[in-house]
């Protein structure tokens, strides 16, 4: 289906997408190019400590996200590890030799936040990345190195330049090299590819419409190099659609979880696949397979394409983003609000000013 095509589908339903969400998601690989031309020149300017023990990408929600994919995109190739932290404090291990990197793009995570000033009472080395608010505010008074996002974004609709400026950052401290040439050129190969991607999307989503539709909540199975591409979908679906989904791990699930499938169930299951599985992820993922198909459990399988780690996993991305607001359309949901999170903020700000603490 061409885009056009794909347009004039879900054309009935354009009202519903208050921002655009849909065009933002579409818009994925010019993104990831224009974050990657624009992030390019930090990895030489940023005032960073080369080679540090690991860097700790702290971030909740969808500025967590970013952390999640870098750290599958170099698992198997850089030097030291990342490490992402969804926590409102820093582990005790973390020292003046480790970089910190902190990742809110509003600026105002009151986590993330927290983070940050515990880790100048520790001395420990900081970057922010964010498209202003209080983390920008901290950053320029206290001269840590800032990396600016464009902002009027929502978060997670902000992954192409968050995961592009971390890029920058990691590189720059000398984790890895030619990351961001490696982007640009991903960037491309999605372009290339963006029909296959579409129809991807597309089929997921109408797939996910019917389960939910029969009362089948979906579970997400995915293993390591593509567990924050399966919990990217779990996460889409939930703030997009307004839907629970779950994600779970490969191993670790043969180890508990499986043995739900022998009781009663309303659950479907999307497998997160890739080619070139070694023998000991294949075979697990074969008898999953077999175990939903014996249950009679609904389940699809989502395949990556590339030729390298980057690529399978930006596929993957950019299939799961256009598929939950294709799901939400299909609902008749604005994929853009987020009521019940911005409820929840409101609420702590009424009881915990983190302002007050700076």
């Amino acid at each position: 289906m061409r885009i056009e095509e794909l347009l004039a589908l879900y054309a009935s339903h354009a009202a519903v997408d208050s921002q655009e969400m849909l065009a933002r998601a579409l818009s994925l690989p010019a993104d990831i190019r224009d974050g990657s031309e624009r992030y390019s020149t930090l990895v030489d300017e940023l005032p960073l400590p080369r080679d540090p023990e690991s860097v700790i990408v702290a971030g909740m929600g969808g500025s967590f996200i970013g952390g999640l994919f870098l750290q599958d995109a170099l698992y198997e190739e850089s030097s030291k590890m990342i490490i992402p932290l969804r926590e409102t404090g820093l582990p005790g291990s973390v020292n003046e030799r480790h970089l910190l990197v902190a990742v809110s793009y509003s600026g105002n995570t009151e986590e993330t936040l927290r983070v940050v000033l515990e880790a100048r009472r520790r001395r420990i080395p900081t970057v922010a990345v964010t498209s202003g608010g209080l983390l920008a505010k901290l950053a320029t008074e206290w001269k840590i190195p800032l990396v600016e996002v464009p902002s009027g974004l929502k978060p997670r609709a902000a992954f192409p330049y968050m995961c592009t400026a971390l890029a920058a950052v990691v590189e720059a401290a000398g984790l890895v090299d030619g990351l961001m040439l490696k982007l640009k050129e991903a960037a491309g190969f999605l372009e290339n590819v963006k029909q296959e991607v579409l129809d991807a999307g597309n089929s997921l989503a109408r797939w996910l419409f019917e389960q939910y539709e029969a009362g089948n909540f979906p579970v997400v199975y995915s293993y390591r190099p593509f567990l924050s591409a399966g919990y990217r979908l779990k996460t889409q679906i939930n703030e997009n659609a307004k839907l629970h989904a779950f994600f779970s791990e490969i191993p670790e699930a043969n180890h508990n979880e499986i043995m739900g499938w022998e009781g009663p169930f309303r659950f479907s299951a999307v497998i997160v696949r890739a080619p070139g599985e070694p023998p000991y992820v294949y075979h697990r993922m074969e008898f999953l397979r077999e175990l939903l198909r014996g249950r009679g459990v609904k389940h699809v399988e989502v395949h990556a394409i590339g030729e390298n780690q980057l690529q399978k996993l930006l596929s993957l991305f950019y299939a799961f983003d256009i598929a939950s607001i294709l799901l939400a359309l299909l609902r008749g949901t604005d994929p853009a609000p987020t009521a019940t999170i911005d409820s929840l903020k409101k609420y702590l700000e009424e009881r915990i000013d983190i302002s007050r603490e700076i």
